[in-house]
């Protein structure tokens, strides 16, 4: 598919000039290592298996989805000792952003580890929220935050982060996610959880099909609510959710790469379903997930999908569109950025 001709920098090239968006990012999983190292030696923390650098670039390297959440729980937001540490997380996600040129994210942010180590939600608001205004001031870029209520510590807890965002709104924060052990946590336990947020008026999103089969799909669509599925890529195993997929347009975050670390479904870029997914008119988009973990960032997501001959260039901008027209913004706010982005694209056309 991929024009043999052009060169792997002139393809990077192109998709670095377009401005994008992305909807399935997690702050934490835009923490450098540098960023990790610092906070290390900032509170003398003594982590297990981590005596320098190189430790923690090792640590990174995870290979199914429990390493990844210990790695995540245990490592990286283990390292963040009082609510200011935020900053350098802010500075890591702005760094992430202008290398991609996405002018646009939708960032999940998961604060139940935070909290059980006495941080305060308000304070760590305060600091996102000013970060992500900063960002926005300096570089036009603009950042809104889905709050991962958490499958991984429970119900309760889930209620408790909700009930924590309604108190300490802030502009930033558009809806809340259910991410964590999906193995661990079904989609229906947080039912309750869910009907609050939408009636509060928040978005809602659930990690579902990335570690389980569809039938976790399916209990996030009947039971939550739910506005985008995160991954979703099990429904390949069940042909009437994929025409179910298809008929309403139910936006999939897909993550190719995440998908490809975990190993649950997949493991390369040719067995991925996306393309599966795209030929039977299901809403796909692509994203990272957590880039800096699997050493995967956004313009490399869309570049590997070319260069493995999934998708063609001017598919690919189709895929980018699709994930402006997934966001959460207003269908004017939509279509004053796919202006934009379009006349960059037509360049290429």
């Amino acid at each position: 598919m991929q024009n043999k001709t052009m060169s792997s920098e002139k393809y990077k090239e192109i998709l670095y000039t377009i401005p994008k968006t992305e909807i399935h990012l997690h702050l934490e999983g835009m923490a450098s290592v540098d960023t990790i190292w610092s906070l290390i030696n900032k509170h003398n923390l003594k982590i297990p298996g981590i005596k320098n650098r190189d430790d923690i670039i090792k640590r990174f390297q995870v290979s199914n989805l429990n390493d990844f959440i210990d790695l995540f729980l245990n490592v990286i937001q283990n390292c963040y000792r009082e609510e200011k540490d935020l900053v350098l997380q802010m500075d890591d996600a702005r760094s992430y952003l202008k290398r991609n040129n996405i002018i646009y994210a939708e960032i999940f942010f998961a604060p139940s580890k935070f909290l059980m180590n006495g941080f305060s939600f308000e304070t760590m608001m305060k600091y996102l929220d000013d970060g992500a205004n900063r960002i926005k001031k300096e570089d036009g870029i603009e950042i809104r935050f889905l709050i991962d209520v958490s499958r991984s510590f429970g119900p309760e807890n889930a209620l408790n982060n909700l009930n924590l965002i309604i108190k300490h709104k802030k502009n930033s924060i558009i809806g809340i996610g259910l991410g964590g052990a999906e193995s661990k946590g079904p989609a229906q336990d947080y039912k309750e959880v869910f009907r609050i947020a939408k009636d509060a008026g928040l978005r809602v999103v659930a990690h579902a099909g990335e570690d389980v089969g569809p039938e976790s799909i399916w209990a996030s669509i009947n039971d939550l609510g739910v506005s985008r599925i995160g991954h979703g890529i099990s429904a390949i195993q069940d042909k009437k959710l994929m025409n179910y997929l298809r008929e309403t347009q139910l936006p999939l975050e897909i993550c190719p790469m995440s998908n490809i670390f975990t190993k649950k479904y997949v493991s390369s870029y040719k067995d991925h379903p996306i393309r599966e997914f795209y030929d039977h008119g299901i809403y796909v988009t692509v994203n990272t997930d957590d880039p800096t973990i699997f050493g995967m960032e956004l313009i490399d997501e869309y570049f590997n999908l070319l260069d493995n001959d999934i998708f063609t260039l001017t598919e690919v901008f189709d895929l980018i569109k699709n994930n402006l027209y997934a966001t959460f913004l207003t269908a004017p706010e939509k279509d004053k950025l796919w202006e934009k982005m379009e006349k960059v694209i037509n360049k290429y056309k």
